[in-house]
């Protein structure tokens, strides 16, 4: 780019300089025009008056010498060959001049074609560059924007699955409270129960006819004592299956906010791609028109 900007303000100073010449050779001829204009007019004068002269002095003395003025006229004649002669090689430069003037305008605008063409064609292949660049760019983005969205997917899927596991152990929640409040229910009966054949056992002992009725609340002491050992056992392994439960359902809440927030993430990076992809696009339409607009305006003003 340089050497081309060297060459156009050498081509353009050269035609500067030429037309100042031919302009200024153009001037010297019309005042050389002007005075031989005016000399011609003064010789023809002069002329007149010398041939006027000459021939009265021919008739006083035909052997009498030739008047100086003759001379002065003779040699006037050869000044105004001369001149024309001068102009005539004037002439001829100024043609010459024309000629190298056409030949430097011709050599300028062959020279300005070529450099558009070579600004024409770096435009190009800058802009192929460009659009490749951008081409990949998209096709990056595009890619990442699917993988986001799958992401996205699958914890949206997880969150469901999440939500009813969450679901299921609330239910088993419910039902292991109810479970065991039956429990607990059943046993204060039991208790109640057992409570009050003690207290019968007690009568009775006091009465030695009533041995056998005895031993029958006694036995059936024993039993209600079995069940509700059984029943407190059973008890106590329900309250920790549902201590079990509730501490899964809290990491399934903690899990389900987790998902939240990662969904919550993709979405948000799911819109910057998706405004990335839209940018780019406005830059790859932007760049395969304003170039173009740009190179055709610097060639046409040049």
């Amino acid at each position: 780019m340089e050497d081309n900007s060297a060459l156009y303000e050498s081509t353009s100073a050269h035609i500067i300089e030429e037309t100042e010449y031919v302009k200024k050779i153009r001037t010297t001829l019309e005042k050389i025009r002007t005075q031989m204009f005016k000399d011609e007019v003064r010789h023809n004068s002069t002329k007149h008056s010398l041939d006027t002269k000459c021939c009265g002095n021919l008739q006083q003395s035909s052997h009498s010498e030739m008047d100086p003025s003759c001379c002065s006229l003779d040699l006037l004649m050869k000044k105004i060959k001369g001149k024309d002669l001068q102009l005539l090689e004037m002439n001829k430069e100024n043609e010459v001049l024309k000629i190298k003037l056409e030949a430097s305008r011709e050599a300028g605008a062959a020279a300005l074609r070529d450099v558009a063409r070579r600004l024409f064609e770096n435009y190009q292949t800058k802009s192929e560059e460009v659009r490749k660049k951008h081409e990949d760019s998209k096709h990056l983005l595009q890619v990442n924007k699917v993988e986001k969205e799958q992401k996205l997917k699958q914890h949206v899927e997880n969150l469901n699955q999440v939500a009813e596991k969450l679901e299921e152990k609330h239910s088993q929640i419910t039902e292991l409270e109810s479970l065991v409040q039956r429990m607990e229910k059943e046993k204060r009966t039991l208790l109640e129960k057992k409570l009050s054949l003690e207290n019968k056992l007690l009568q009775l002992k006091s009465s030695a006819t009533h041995g056998k009725r005895c031993q029958d609340l006694q036995m059936e002491i024993s039993i209600l004592q079995e069940q509700i050992s059984h029943l407190q056992f059973v008890i106590h392994s329900q309250h920790q299956n549902l201590r079990s439960v509730i501490e899964e359902m809290e990491g399934l809440k903690n899990n389900l906010k987790e998902q939240d927030k990662r969904i919550e993430n993709l979405k948000e990076k799911v819109n910057i791609l998706e405004a990335q992809n839209k940018e780019l696009k406005t830059q790859v339409a932007l760049s395969s028109e304003t170039p173009r607009a740009k190179v055709s305006k610097a060639v046409s003003t040049r």
